[in-house]
């Protein structure tokens, strides 16, 4: 029999189901071996009314994110496992293992960083993450509800590669770059998250900090991918232990910029 349940972030905000039923509160998501994320991890719920609660759960996520704020709702998921299977498996992989060894806090359940899942990971590895989930829904960064459907597989743990580690660690990165471009209204087309990415895992290579990491990625987007190879954005990260990309760069032109693009083309792509 199928079982809908959905995933709360307390620290977001507190969960007010009226005027629908309360949902059926089943616990933290706590890994076995982090007891210490008791009190902090993600909550697990029963929706035991679907047809009296589910609009009223993703409206609730909807105003959410048009008024701004962090989900509190994050996600509505359906399983024919028992409870305590899915449970254990959702909490289990909120540690992913990292290739080098140890384990990080994996976030996947937060509609912020699950959207991004779908271009880093395969189809099997979302399997493996999914377990026995058969159906997810979450809101995504434009206000709409998205899903995802799985075959079930065994309890096979998701393992990444380094490079989707690294991946997964700049989501924040990738989700500060978008920001800028939402704001002016511009179009994001489904691949612009991973050009972001690319470039932001160059910009890494050049050694530039976090803050100058991105105004690098978006003008790797906007206005060449391999502009930095160009000789003027050559000095600029020559220089950049002294003075930072963002501010060195402050002073170009448009027309400087048209230039640097239009001459880029004569680049190798990387």
């Amino acid at each position: 029999m199928t079982a809908t349940y959905m995933v709360v972030e307390p620290s977001n905000g507190d969960l007010d189901m009226r005027p629908a039923p309360n949902a059926y509160e089943i616990g933290e998501l706590v890994p076995t071996e982090r007891p210490d994320l008791e009190g902090v991890a993600p909550v697990l719920y029963r929706l035991e009314h679907v047809e009296r609660q589910l609009a009223h759960v993703q409206q609730l996520a909807i105003g959410h994110w048009y008024d701004g704020r962090p989900p509190v709702v994050c996600c509505i998921f359906e399983t024919e496992a028992a409870t305590d299977e899915v449970r254990e498996h959702l909490a289990s992989s909120l540690l992913l293992d990292k290739p080098g060894g140890g384990s990080g806090v994996f976030r996947y359940y937060d509609p912020r960083v699950y959207s991004h899942l779908r271009w880093i990971l395969e189809s099997s590895q979302m399997a493996a993450l999914m377990g026995p989930v058969t159906r997810w829904s979450y809101p995504d960064e434009t206000g709409s509800w998205q899903e995802a459907r799985f075959d079930v597989v065994g309890h096979e743990k998701l393992t990444v590669t380094s490079e989707q580690y690294r991946q997964i660690a700049r989501i924040a990165l990738v989700r500060g770059a978008l920001e800028p471009l939402r704001a002016a209204g511009i179009g994001i087309p489904q691949d612009l998250p991973r050009l972001l990415d690319r470039q932001l895992h160059k910009a890494e290579r050049y050694g530039l900090t976090v803050e100058d990491q991105i105004p690098f990625a978006l003008h790797g987007v906007l206005v060449a991918p391999n502009f930095d190879r160009h000789p003027k954005v050559q000095a600029v990260l020559s220089r950049s232990q002294e003075t930072s990309y963002a501010e060195a760069i402050d002073q170009w032109s448009d027309e400087d910029w048209q230039r640097i693009k239009q001459e880029s083309a004569q680049y190798p792509l990387d």
